[in-house]
């Protein structure tokens, strides 16, 4: 009987070099080099193509590929990158700041954009208790459930459900005491819902959902549960991101803005069928 032949194994792709640098690039400005937190970059590197542009010792920019799925453009700057140059052939999704969107518009047909925030203040805000509510945390080994009802109760948008909330918290970033309830004091009822994710690595804070039950909106509840996250994050990161969909009737930006959240970056994700 012949031998099968054995495809040899290859070896994991030494990923070191490009973080070292592309965490140095994301630090200058993270929310123009990248569309979301650098954690969830650096977990995906071993399976991405990276390519820095620029200077080695100084990029201008990271160009991260996928194979056959996605793209990502980033720069801390404004002049570092021509969008136009980027190579398209058999990418179906494309992730791209604002200022270099232009020219790809055409080739896609499904468009989202959403914005970026940073806080670096360490400035703590005051907390602006709410009468009649209070903050507790949410109780992750029994309360999974709830949350993802809550959520599903609160926002308009695609929510996670429960697998999703599983592996939350095998991640690295994921610490109970950031998971917060705001509830009625005499109800003991849920009335909002905060989640944040903490990188000790990279010093990174990360906002994850804030919610608020619509017949309570208005009432200063996300502010309360924002300062909570923001005062629990102070010792642990350098500083604190936050994304959201941009025209979401919540209005989420203007929220944090009032938090000490600033920044005019706004991110586009296009999509389309090859």
């Amino acid at each position: 009987m012949p031998r099968r032949k054995v495809s040899p194994i290859s070896p994991p792709r030494n990923t070191s070099s490009d973080e070292t640098v592309l965490r140095a690039l994301y630090r200058r400005n993270p929310a123009r080099v990248l569309p979301g937190p650098l954690w969830q970059t650096i977990a995906m590197l071993p399976r991405l193509e990276c390519r820095f542009l620029g200077d080695a010792e100084a990029p201008a920019g990271v160009e991260l590929r996928e194979p056959g799925r996605s793209l990502v453009y980033g720069t801390p700057g404004r002049d570092a990158l021509k969008a136009a140059s980027v190579k398209l052939d058999g990418v179906p999704v494309v992730q791209i700041h604002d200022d270099f969107v232009e020219p790809l518009l055409r080739w896609f047909d499904r468009r989202d954009t959403f914005f970026r925030l940073v806080r670096t203040d360490h400035e703590l805000p005051l907390r602006a208790p709410v009468p009649g509510y209070a903050i507790r945390e949410i109780d992750t080994t029994t309360e999974l459930p709830l949350v993802a009802t809550f959520l599903q109760t609160c926002s308009a948008m695609p929510v996670p459900g429960m697998p999703e909330l599983i592996s939350r918290m095998i991640r690295p970033v994921f610490e109970p005491r950031l998971w917060l309830w705001a509830v009625d004091k005499t109800t003991r009822r849920p009335i909002g819902m905060a989640i944040a994710d903490a990188d000790s690595f990279s010093s990174e804070g990360s906002l994850v959902w804030i919610q608020v039950l619509p017949d309570v909106r208005g009432m200063g509840i996300g502010t309360m549960l924002v300062q909570e996250l923001l005062c629990r994050l102070d010792q642990e990161v350098a500083f604190v991101t936050a994304t959201g969909a941009t025209g979401n009737p919540c209005e989420p930006e203007r929220l944090l803005r009032r938090c000490g959240f600033t920044g005019r970056d706004i991110w586009w994700t296009l999509r389309r069928r090859l």
